[in-house]
């Protein structure tokens, strides 16, 4: 296994922000952790996703032989833009649902 490099020792938002997800596909099952902090409240996840995001480049640099910090990089980039995607999604969905309810609340009434 290759030495973790010095300039990949900064925060993983995609381990912060898809945490259990990220964890399982980087073989990282403590990321697990996530759904038993859930008993405190916000608090217990959000100091949770604050480990895996200053953890998560040294676990996932562990969990593959990456052939350069280049691909590495780009594949972190990848998770924090299916976040994105997946928040932007679901922000269209609720809002889906809003309108819907808001419509069906009408024709009741």
């Amino acid at each position: 296994m290759k030495e973790f490099p010095e300039v990949l020792n900064k925060f993983n938002w995609g381990a912060f922000l898809l945490n259990w997800i990220w964890g399982v596909m980087h073989k990282k099952y403590v990321t697990l952790w996530i759904l038993p902090a859930a008993i405190i409240p916000v608090i217990g996840p959000f100091v949770v996703s604050i480990w895996f995001g200053i953890a998560g480049n040294r676990w996932a640099w562990e969990s593959k032989d990456w052939a350069s910090v280049e691909e590495f990089n780009e594949a972190q980039k990848f998770w924090v833009r299916l976040w994105l995607v997946l928040f932007i999604v679901g922000i269209i969905f609720v809002i889906k649902m809003f309108v819907f309810l808001s419509i069906l609340g009408s024709i009741e009434t």
